[in-house]
């Protein structure tokens, strides 16, 4: 809207670029490449359904054209921003989705009141004031909740990621011994094709991990292996944007690429497979970078 105003009091026209499409072309314009696949995975990006994207594969023939072809199967964020700062109702809500609902003992285990659950649950469930996202983020707070490792409340930007990669490191540079703790996220998503999209579904590790409770012990390990699952499900993502395009130039954009643990695996698994992956340098991932990127593509219009 400011845009728009700003353009009719300039007397210019206004060029609208949707978030991950800008994040995307800025990947681009720093390399220098014409055509590429993006995994764009950050937070909150309106998308031009009226969800909340942020697990996007993206197909830019061109900078100036993008077509959406996978992303994670949406859930709902019960109170909006509000399920951000506290990732606990995000949690509460994929339960619920899958036919968990919050009783004593989950509510015990959160550490939230069984009345204020029952109120997100029933919130998600009518979407009222309750958001459907894609973002991956939101995956990482919802994980994070179910494994014990995120904050009751976010007093700052990025605290729930931050936290949860922590943990993951330290399984990095001490692996746990003799805990019996899964390291490869194996079987803790699905895929699906829906004419050219493809659907990462995580309905599979918030089953497992409502059904066995990791041990405060496990928790780093837990957290490692997940970031494992979801370089996993880039991969595929990736494989599924080539199978359609011929394209194998990927661009990993969006403010979850910070994360170091989550970029360098994603980057490894990608290259392995034959892959060209492009990484910001000059330009930052979040959103930092998208006005270049929103640049770029106007100037391409």
């Amino acid at each position: 809207r400011l845009g728009r105003e700003i353009a009719s009091r300039l007397g210019v026209p206004a060029v609208e670029v949707q978030h991950h499409h800008a994040h995307a072309a800025a990947c681009m314009a720093e390399h220098g490449v014409d055509e590429a696949l993006a995994l764009a995975f950050d937070g909150t990006g309106l998308g031009p359904d009226g969800t909340i994207w942020g697990a996007e594969l993206l197909h830019l023939p061109d900078a100036a054209t993008c077509r959406r072809l996978g992303s994670f199967v949406p859930a709902a964020l019960p109170g909006g921003d509000a399920a951000v700062l506290e990732p606990r109702r995000q949690l509460v809500a994929r339960w619920s989705a899958l036919g968990l609902p919050p009783d004593a003992g989950v509510c015990t285990r959160l550490g939230v009141d069984e009345v204020a659950a029952a109120l997100w649950a029933r919130q998600a469930s009518g979407g009222l004031n309750a958001p459907s996202s894609h973002a991956a983020g939101r995956l990482f707070d919802a994980a994070a909740a179910a494994l014990g490792l995120a904050p009751d409340r976010v007093s700052y930007e990025g605290q729930t990621a931050i936290r949860f990669e922590g943990f993951a490191a330290r399984a990095a540079a001490a692996p746990p011994r003799g805990i019996g703790c899964p390291h490869s996220g194996d079987g803790w998503f699905s895929a699906r094709t829906d004419g050219p999209m493809l659907w990462i579904d995580w309905a599979p590790f918030f089953r497992r991990i409502h059904a066995e409770p990791p041990r405060p012990a496990e928790a780093p390990a837990r957290a490692l292996a997940f970031h494992e699952a979801v370089a996993r499900a880039a991969l595929r993502m990736a494989d599924h944007g080539r199978e359609r395009t011929r394209c194998a130039v990927v661009a990993l954009t969006g403010g979850v690429f910070m994360n170091r643990i989550l970029h360098e695996r994603v980057g490894a698994l990608l290259r392995a497979a034959g892959f060209r992956v492009l990484a910001h340098s000059e330009i930052p991932p979040n959103d930092g970078g998208v006005a270049f990127g929103q640049a770029v593509v106007a100037g391409l219009a």
